[in-house]
């Protein structure tokens, strides 16, 4: 108990920090097999500039039954398959459930390109959404009805582990227009690791989880469908014996959720800031290079200055009459003025005027 309220305090506050990561099922342990137990999938983001508008969720093999709570705006559609038969009160059941969906209702004329329902439950990025549900867990996990091995149930943390993949839908705001399978919008959490793996390295993104115990109220036939079965939950096709001190397994099983949802916290925001930190190289390198162009222009252009000036001076030195012919032509741009019989001005020049009325400025 002590190492409970330890942790509890050490890791108090990563539950506030966890609340704009990823998506959840909360609480995440203490989940005795053979129960009912009440859990809430929690979904704290989408994508910026859009809505979820659907959440589907495949069930665990194992799981006898499940009743979602009504939600306000959003109709909600259980799918179901075949399991391995069991009895409840007396009566054998053969189907449970495969899938749960809940979907934004989405009326009108052009639905779903457009909700014009004044009820459309889209939900904004920046809110969280909590979908609770009533569970009966089972006492068979890891197989389907054919006996074939399912990957919703694996050995994690020496944890007994069911992942409850899930898919959201995001849509533009006031449509339902991203709900369609295939949608590349769509967010994908269910990824599945087993052994030590990190939650964090599951793929595309990191299903969210509930750790289990074996539990006494798994006694045969009801639970198992087996008359000489023994006591206790099946995982993987074995028997394992009902844990002797529940308390602690739930306690180990609590710490080992909550160290791995930070560590997903926290791997997800270093790759937030390296994306960021990408980017900004990313701005900068193309910067440089506008940088690096204005500059060869630059230099071209002093160049072409600088030569210019040579040759014009190199003009002048090597053939002064030329330059200056050049200098007090019209096509230099000057103005002649006749000022005198024997002196004309040639822009702010005043140059005499030999016999053959060229000027004969020596003064330039």
């Amino acid at each position: 108990m002590h190492l409970k309220l330890a942790t509890l305090l050490a890791f108090g506050s990563v539950f506030v920090g966890l609340a704009s990561a990823h998506i959840t099922i909360f609480p995440n342990f203490g989940y005795p097999s053979g129960g009912y137990s009440r859990l809430q999938l929690r979904i704290p983001h989408g994508t910026t500039s859009l809505e979820t508008t659907k959440v589907k969720v495949a069930v665990p093999h194992g799981i006898l039954s499940v009743a979602p709570v009504a939600l306000a705006g959003w109709e909600t559609n259980i799918v179901t398959r075949q399991i391995p038969p069991y009895l409840s009160h007396g009566v054998a059941v053969t189907t449970g459930p495969a899938e749960i969906s809940w979907t934004a209702i989405c009326s009108g004329p052009d639905a779903p390109t457009l909700c014009t329902n004044d009820d459309h439950a889209g939900l904004h990025n920046s809110h969280l959404l909590e979908l609770e549900m009533s569970v009966r867990f089972g006492c068979d996990f890891g197989v389907d009805a054919d006996g074939l091995p399912t990957d919703d149930a694996t050995e994690w943390m020496d944890e007994y582990t069911l992942w409850w993949k899930t898919e959201q839908y995001v849509s533009t705001p006031g449509t339902n227009d991203g709900n369609l399978d295939g949608n590349p919008n769509m967010l994908p959490w269910t990824g599945v690791v087993a052994g030590t793996a990190s939650w964090h390295s599951a793929i595309p993104k990191p299903s969210p989880f509930v750790f289990i115990y074996s539990d006494d109220s798994c006694v045969p036939p009801d639970s198992t469908g087996d008359p000489d079965g023994e006591v206790g939950m099946r995982w993987d096709g074995s028997v394992i014996p009902p844990a002797l001190n529940q308390e602690a397994v739930k306690t180990r099983a609590e710490v080992i959720g909550l160290i791995n949802e930070q560590q997903l916290s926290q791997a997800e925001e270093w790759d937030t800031k390296l994306s960021s930190a990408s980017k900004a190289t990313s701005d900068a390198e193309s910067q440089a290079k506008i940088a690096t162009i204005i500059a060869i222009v630059g230099v071209v252009l002093s160049g072409a200055m600088v030569l210019a000036f040579l040759m014009l001076t190199s003009f002048r030195v090597t053939n002064p009459t030329g330059f200056r012919k050049v200098l007090l032509s019209d096509e230099g741009g000057g103005t002649t003025m006749q000022m005198g019989p024997n002196v004309v001005k040639k822009g702010d020049l005043s140059c005499p005027v030999n016999p053959n009325g060229e000027c004969v400025c020596d003064d330039i």
